[in-house]
């Protein structure tokens, strides 16, 4: 078993419903951010019992960071943002403390508060997150400087950028580029800094930045590249910035999103081993055995994740171990889908600075009329990476096959060239048809499987489905698809005349074994004794004609396979047109034993021969398996169209060359 392997299967079993545990120790969490409240909601539901002591060191209830910026731009409200506590009815063990944890005693288990009050505890959690970076600019301590990490830095700037005539946002990642819009709110001038050669220069290639930057001009934010602040000047109070490129701006507001650096000033006070972060097994425990550290402040493996979605993670795999379970960490998929100054940007794997080497190959898409552009990166057949711009609805599908290592083939790639999708049309919409690994919710790691359980079990609107899983409830981009799951059917409908169908694809999958098994028609020796029948593979004037009756309608069967591809040619129900190939095919293959009388021939012939047979026989099982979707599963059903599909697409590729060399011989002979 494979690294990757291991991983899904650990992920698996982090998403499986958790097995009910009563845990008799008293658990302590510092820190209230996402991390922390998913610890806690995942012991609770394993435990509805525990005894948890939760603190958070700011004056508010635990909120969703990640929509600091709407917040911000006035987009959504503080309360809106708010994370619920656990039900005091229903979890009577459990305290939200408001408080800062000064200190740990490792010796004697406890933490010491503020005030000096000091609380007990079997295990600790550290899930204390991340501090921003200040750079180490002359002038930084000046008043009119902000960082923007949480809700008390929001509330500043959302009151300053009332008075503000021109900010200075230092950084180009994701925050800045948040930050910058966000203060444009009430036409604040604002230009962006940023230090790399391209925006969100992590997550992005130059060809999607670059889109990006576009975008961000258009709002009239001005970007100044491949610079930094050197100097911030003022008396006390901003009054400008001196660039490295030795530009100088006037400014009263600089906001420094210059990154982030993990919180570890109680684990360094504790003695605990870190370097960047506080270093954790794969259980997530410290070098203390009592003591756990998830999400930012955290190091697993020489990484620190600077995302959401692995802080919840290893929320779960810490709670399955402390409950008593077997789960082990070994390391998030570092994916990234956001919305962006409107704009949907997505991004996973090697998709920047890639290592040249054999078997690597770039595709890429680009549809100006709809300002999208897709990247996928491939090594030896696998998706190593991919970064989009725009909609992409077939990016959770891609990551699926990423996770996974699923192996693509030439028509993928055509496909994406031509279309921008790897996959057939309309998979990547229909939820109901993607693997139950697929990650639906990135924020929350909730997979397809998970999301039609719950919806199985009752949760049939999107705000059940929310409350169940969790799903939609950071971002919210994958409310559509939620909506998606809600809106359509669980079972495949039946096609229309598939009894029809099934007859027919049945009834040409016995004559094509009657011609492939069953030896040539006889033929009488004397004229005297010759039966009628004989003329139509004898006469050569009925030898031409079942010849090129045949010929034709195996064209026009062809044509109307790919008449879909065209718009115009799109007229009436598509289920007709399906309806009338299978005939056609029947038909062919009835008219191919008037034409042979049984006889596979020799040589070419047998090989022009085999051929027909097999695009009759793949086409008939393909037809059975379309009349009989309705009684399979979405996903099985899907899986089997498309494959016997295929198979007849590609058996049909060699007949239209077959057949003219078969003319040519027959005729020059």
């Amino acid at each position: 078993m494979n690294a990757i392997e291991r991983e899904i299967e650990s992920r698996v079993k982090t998403w499986c419903p958790p097995v009910r545990k009563y845990v008799s120790e008293k658990l302590v969490v510092v820190g209230s951010g996402p991390a922390g409240m998913r610890f806690v909601e995942e012991v609770l539901a394993r435990s509805p019992d525990a005894s948890i002591t939760l603190f958070g060191d700011e004056p508010y209830a635990p909120y969703n960071r990640v929509q600091l910026s709407s917040v911000l731009a006035g987009e959504v409200d503080i309360n809106e943002i708010t994370l619920p506590l656990p039900e005091a009815n229903r979890h009577q063990n459990f305290q939200h403390i408001y408080k800062r944890v000064q200190t740990i005693d490792t010796i004697a288990c406890e933490v010491e508060d503020q005030l000096g009050v000091r609380y007990p505890y079997d295990k600790l959690v550290l899930a204390t997150g991340s501090r921003p970076h200040e750079p180490n600019i002359p002038g930084v301590d000046q008043a009119g400087v902000y960082t923007f990490r949480n809700l008390k830095d929001t509330e500043y700037l959302y009151n300053r950028v009332a008075r503000s005539r021109h900010a200075v946002v230092v950084g180009g990642g994701l925050l800045g580029v948040e930050a910058a819009r966000a203060l444009r709110r009430n036409n604040t001038k604002v230009t962006l800094v940023q230090q790399g050669h391209h925006l969100m220069n992590r997550q992005l290639d130059e060809k999607a930045s670059a889109m990006l930057q576009q975008k961000i001009e258009a709002l009239n934010i001005a970007v100044i590249k491949n610079s930094g602040v050197r100097e911030i000047h003022g008396d006390g109070r901003v009054s400008g910035v001196t660039l490295r490129n030795k530009q100088t701006l006037e400014c009263d507001t600089v906001l420094l999103c210059a990154g982030i650096r993990p919180r570890v000033d109680l684990a360094r006070k504790a003695k605990l081993h870190f370097t960047n972060g506080i270093l954790v097994n794969d259980s997530l425990q410290t070098s203390d055995q009592n003591i756990y550290a998830i999400g930012e402040c955290c190091e697993h493996a020489g990484k620190v994740y600077g995302l959401v979605s692995p802080g919840y993670e290893q929320a779960a795999v810490a709670a399955d171990v402390i409950c008593g379970g077997e789960a082990k960490y070994l390391g998030s998929l570092e994916v990234s889908r956001l919305k962006v100054i409107g704009e949907t940007v997505c991004s996973m794997g090697e998709v920047t600075e890639l290592i040249n080497r054999p078997y690597q190959r770039i595709f890429t898409y680009r549809n100006k009329s709809k300002n999208i552009y897709r990247k996928i990166v491939i090594y030896k057949g696998k998706i190593i990476g991919a970064v989009g711009f725009g909609t992409w609805p077939e990016f959770r599908l891609i990551q699926e096959a990423y996770q996974t290592n699923r192996t693509l083939y030439p028509w993928n790639y055509l496909n994406f060239w031509l279309r921008g999708n790897i996959w057939i049309a309309g998979s990547e919409s229909d939820i109901h048809a993607w693997p139950e690994t697929t990650v639906v919710c990135q924020c929350n790691n909730i997979t397809q499987g998970q999301l039609v359980r719950e919806f199985d079990l009752g949760a049939n609107t999107v705000i059940e489905l929310q409350k169940k899983t969790g799903a939609g409830t950071v971002c919210g981009s994958c409310k559509p698809l939620l909506a998606n799951l809600i809106g359509s059917e669980l079972k495949v409908e039946k096609e229309k005349g598939w009894q029809t169908i099934f007859t027919t694809s049945i009834a040409a999958m016995a004559l094509a074994t009657l011609i492939a098994f069953f030896p040539a028609i006889s033929v009488s020796d004397t004229v005297q004794q010759k039966s009628p029948l004989e003329a139509l593979w004898n006469d050569k004037f009925w030898k031409q004609v079942s010849g090129f009756s045949l010929i034709g309608l195996s064209f026009l069967a062809a044509f109307l396979s790919i008449r879909k591809r065209f718009k115009r040619l799109r007229l009436g129900d598509f289920a007709y047109w399906r309806l009338f190939h299978i005939c056609m095919g029947f038909s062919c293959i009835a008219i191919l034993i008037a034409h042979t009388g049984l006889s596979t021939g020799h040589n070419f012939n047998r090989i022009f021969m085999l051929n027909f047979l097999s695009i009759i026989a793949v086409g008939a099982i393909a037809g059975v398996s379309l009349s009989l979707s309705h009684r399979l599963s979405p996903n099985k059903a899907r899986s089997l169209n498309k494959f016997w599909a295929w198979a007849h697409l590609i058996l049909v590729w060699p007949f239209p060359i077959l057949a003219i060399v078969h003319i040519i011989t027959v005729y020059y002979f």
